[in-house]
């Protein structure tokens, strides 16, 4: 086993670029995400929906809303009154998405709705200055550089607009992520990708990037919710078919993808002859912000990127 030598060649990888896109892993994912992610996740999204006012005539964006969980929710509590414009880079996460939420809006013209395919920060971008009341970010925060899309979500929000980020921290599924390790410090050539993404250590690191941005935090709170896997191959089909291994298509050898769950699943058994159990927490945190004021420097970000303004 040499770490060194996975080292080395995770270095290799970011010389040349090769960088595993999470798409592939949510389009597989999108039939059963929401027999698999969204019962067991989904509760704590709507808690985190719960700590920011959702009124009838507010403007809402949502960054990544991938099957449309919360989306749905968001129509719900509009009540036929307002606008929500969502996006999501995965094709197979939309279909799902369009097919659950554009029902509901469907008698309701004086509500607009939006589900857009595309790059999260594109679209952010594409908002115009001071428009929304609220902007949600679902489990996806990690796929961008934080503090300069929550910059641009400054930007978007009107004086007074509330943010919502609800994401996994760094520490989750451990269980998982040390065997995995392991396996590719053992052969570094089944990794052929680097994942990119910058999970939070704790609530404290998100709260920071919105300080940067100009926001002002006003909750900051942990949470852990144990995935339901009993054996090991019930915890293998959890994390690849809801999306949470997002990224691991792409990153390992694609004639040896299998190979590496199978490594995985007897690492898994090991620790439950171990341990007697196995227990794998999806740990995340959740914090909320609000603009307090029409700031000078949104309106600059702006004009320097060109952002339509209102």
């Amino acid at each position: 086993m040499s770490r060194v030598g996975l080292a080395a060649r995770a270095l290799r990888l970011a010389l040349n670029k090769a960088h595993a896109d999470p798409t592939a892993d949510y389009d597989a994912a999108s039939s059963d995400y929401d027999t698999f992610f969204s019962p067991v996740m989904g509760l704590h999204s709507v808690e985190a929906l719960d700590s920011v006012p959702v009124r009838p005539g507010d403007t809402v964006v949502e960054l990544a809303c991938g099957t449309g969980h919360l989306t749905a929710e968001i129509v719900r509590r509009l009540r036929g009154v307002g606008a929500v414009h969502a996006v999501d880079k995965s094709p197979g996460m939309l279909r799902v998405a369009r097919e659950k939420v554009l029902p509901l809006a469907q008698d309701a013209p004086r509500l607009t709705v939006e589900l857009a395919e595309g790059d999260m920060d594109s679209f952010i971008r594409s908002r115009p200055t001071g428009a929304a009341d609220l902007v949600v970010v679902g489990w996806a925060i990690c796929y961008t550089k934080p503090s300069r899309l929550l910059a641009q979500i400054e930007r978007v929000l009107k004086p007074g607009g509330r943010v919502v980020v609800i994401e996994t921290r760094a520490d989750a599924h451990r269980a998982l992520t040390e065997r995995l390790e392991k396996i590719f410090a053992h052969d570094p050539s089944l990794l052929t990708g680097l994942i990119r993404v910058t999970l939070p250590k704790d609530a404290a690191t998100v709260a920071r990037w919105f300080v940067k941005a100009g926001l002002t935090v006003d909750i900051q709170r942990e949470g852990a919710q144990s995935i339901p896997a009993r054996t090991p191959e019930e915890a293998v089909e959890w994390v690849t078919r809801s999306g949470a291994a997002a990224g691991f298509k792409t990153a390992v050898d694609s004639g040896r993808e299998q190979l590496v769950l199978d490594r995985l699943t007897a690492g898994l058994a090991e620790l439950l002859a171990k341990e007697g159990r196995l227990d794998i927490r999806h740990t995340f945190v959740v914090v909320t912000g609000t603009k307090q004021a029409d700031s000078i420097p949104a309106r600059r970000r702006a004009a320097d990127e060109g952002a339509p303004v209102v």
